[in-house]
């Protein structure tokens, strides 16, 4: 294939992939755009339509409003092609965005194939680094951004927002939080100006990561919890995961040196120990039911009914998607623990996924805490 060699944006990824580019394309017709998958046919069906009838198709089907599929279609300054294709044939320079949305498992050994197969390291070092992905890498604890920064040599900018791709893919409108050094912030902010996308912008981009993890298996908890009780159940775990999180946000947000003086302040019962919680880590959490990972975790349920053990069910779930909350629930569990920071809602979820307990005992447990200030 004739591939572009000094595109303006080259994103891996899929369905909010492809919400992302639909929003720089409609604001940005003249730029050219690189887009990566691993499925040979999706990458043929959207170089011949514009669309990947998978990604959306349930949705489109299941919305009211007309003209939805035309909506998410992808202009001709779209390229596609595989992440062989690009490993072997790209050998030019990245204008503006580098948007690798990869699970935190995969982020590491994706990029170091990249320059082992020879693309050169200083393709990326005059673009934007944006790091949408959600997870930990289970055996560093390294959140995505710091390992993309370790083998690129960037400063990624950390995005977290509403991550309901479909709407945004539609133009939708969708928040947006971006963590970083100013000047990246500042311009990545500048590609988004007058989309869909509402940008806040925020310093510290360890916060804003660990909000995606922490939201994916407290998402992953709220559906257990749907599926063995009611919905005021439902509220009451994801309470407590805002609240873990609030509690872990606080403490990581100092250098190492003082986190455990942060742990004592957060112990004091007054509101000045508490923090606002991020735009984008809020929005992220008010939408528990719409995620992926809230239905696995009421489909992991309904497979362990079946007669499934858990680690069965977890296969049986993730042959369809990647459900971040099953890799990355051990790692950010250890990595709290390091931190010094409570968090029982991770902790008995992590026990449910090790089959240490039932999920019945586990969120009856979990709901019925004495005590729920921080220890």
């Amino acid at each position: 294939m004739n591939m572009i060699q000094h595109p303006d944006v080259v994103t891996i990824g899929g369905r909010f992939g492809w919400a992302i580019n639909k929003a720089l394309v409609n604001r940005h017709p003249n730029w050219q755009f690189l887009f990566i998958m691993r499925d040979q046919k999706k990458i043929k069906e959207a170089s011949n339509t514009g669309q990947v009838e998978s990604f959306f198709s349930d949705k489109i089907i299941q919305n009211p409003r007309p003209g939805l599929g035309k909506k998410i279609l992808l202009t001709k300054n779209v390229s596609f092609c595989s992440l062989d294709e690009f490993n072997t044939g790209f050998r030019g320079t990245i204008k503006k965005l580098f948007i690798p949305a990869l699970p935190s498992s995969r982020m590491r050994s994706v990029l170091d194939q990249m320059l082992e197969k020879g693309i050169p390291k200083a393709c990326f070092s005059h673009c934007q680094v944006l790091s949408v992905s959600k997870g930990m890498e289970p055996k560093t604890l390294l959140f995505p951004h710091e390992i993309i920064d370790d083998i690129l040599g960037v400063n990624a900018v950390v995005a977290l927002g509403g991550n309901l791709a479909f709407e945004f893919a539609v133009g939708d409108p969708m928040l947006m939080e971006l963590a970083g050094y100013k000047s990246n912030t500042h311009r990545t902010a500048d590609f988004f100006l007058n989309t869909n996308l509402i940008i806040c912008e925020t310093l510290n981009r360890r916060k804003l990561s660990l909000a995606g993890p922490m939201k994916n298996i407290h998402s992953l908890a709220t559906g257990m919890t749907s599926e063995i009780f009611g919905s005021s159940s439902v509220s009451t775990v994801a309470t407590m995961g805002l609240s873990e999180y609030e509690r872990a946000a606080f403490i990581i947000q100092f250098k190492e040196k003082l986190q455990p003086l942060a742990r004592i302040i957060q112990k004091i019962p007054f509101n000045f120990r508490s923090v606002p919680i991020a735009g984008g880590a809020m929005s992220d959490y008010h939408l528990f039911r719409f995620t992926r990972n809230f239905n696995a975790g009421q489909a992991l349920i309904k497979e362990i009914r079946t007669g499934k053990n858990t680690k069965q069910a977890m296969e049986i779930i993730s042959k369809g998607t990647t459900i971040e909350s099953f890799a990355s629930a051990v790692p950010v569990r250890d990595y709290l623990r390091q931190s010094g920071c409570s968090s029982p809602v991770i902790e008995i979820t992590v026990d449910i996924l090790n089959s240490d307990i039932s999920p019945e005992k586990g969120i009856q447990k979990l709901i019925t805490q004495k005590n729920l200030r921080p220890s």
